[in-house]
């Protein structure tokens, strides 16, 4: 690539193919054969795909990942700019979920069944920790960078993210996994840092693994007659329109966040 002799795109593509087929393929006998191991052994391969790709590439290590010191203004903006991105998204997936509850309550089982089944920490560390380092390697570090010569950046941000929104392999999830894709490939842009993306990501997974640990305490301290009346709400995949409407009220305030977190960046 740096002596012109093979184009940025065609790196992009290899790359593409080899997530999709680890992703739908690989990971898939990984998670039967060894369980949550399993899981977190297909992140860290989808990592190695990226980096070994730019090691036979000969690509510049500091330019495709690049790491600094993180500042505290930035990283309030993260968390800011992941705020508002995360209610925005949320607004929109209760749309979809309104005329899809079914398709879209079933798109997060897995995730789910793997909360449910497994400590907070242990929960945190493969949702949360082990995706936020890995899949932005591969995704904000590798594939984003193929685009860098590209004069408008948003092209390859949106680029990366509807891919990284297909490798979630629901079609349901797709926009809001979209939007999210695009707000940390925009923060790593900004900052030239991958610490914010991967912040961002981590904070995105581990909020679904708190809340419902939160609510299976809840439940326990409810007794039996609380966990019936949960399990019977949970087990209703109808959305109200009037919980639509408070989300979408609710969504009032994303781009305000988002454009605080903008500017704290």
């Amino acid at each position: 690539m740096d002596k012109k002799k093979m184009k940025p795109y065609v790196t992009a593509v290899l790359l593409t193919v080899l997530y999709i087929a680890e992703i739908f393929w690989l990971s898939d006998i990984l998670g039967r054969n060894l369980g949550l191991a399993g899981t977190v052994l297909h992140e860290i391969v989808l990592a190695l795909i990226g980096i070994t790709v730019f090691i036979v590439m000969r690509g510049k290590f500091k330019v495709i990942f690049p790491f600094k010191k993180p500042e505290f203004k930035k990283l309030a903006g993260t968390v800011v700019l992941w705020l508002g991105s995360y209610i925005g998204t949320m607004v929109i997936t209760m749309i979809i979920a309104y005329f899809f509850p079914e398709e879209v309550m079933g798109a997060s089982q897995d995730i789910q069944g793997i909360i449910m089944e497994t400590s907070v920490w242990i929960s945190i560390f493969v949702v949360a920790v082990t995706p936020a380092i890995c899949e932005e390697i591969a995704f904000r570090g590798a594939l984003l960078s193929c685009f860098r010569g590209i004069k408008n950046r948003w092209i390859g941000i949106v680029i990366v993210a509807a891919i990284f929104g297909v490798c979630h392999g629901s079609i349901w999830r797709l926009v809001p996994t979209m939007l999210l894709g695009i707000a940390m490939g925009y923060l790593l842009f900004e900052t030239e840092n991958m610490i914010y993306p991967m912040l961002f990501h981590f904070i995105n997974n581990a909020v679904p693994v708190i809340m419902i640990a939160l609510l299976s305490s809840l439940i326990s301290f409810a007794g039996a007659d609380g966990m019936m009346d949960t399990a019977m709400m949970m087990a209703s995949t109808e959305i109200p329109p009037a919980t639509v409407g408070v989300y979408i009220m609710y969504g009032g305030a994303a781009p305000l966040l988002v454009y605080v977190g903008n500017y704290l960046i």
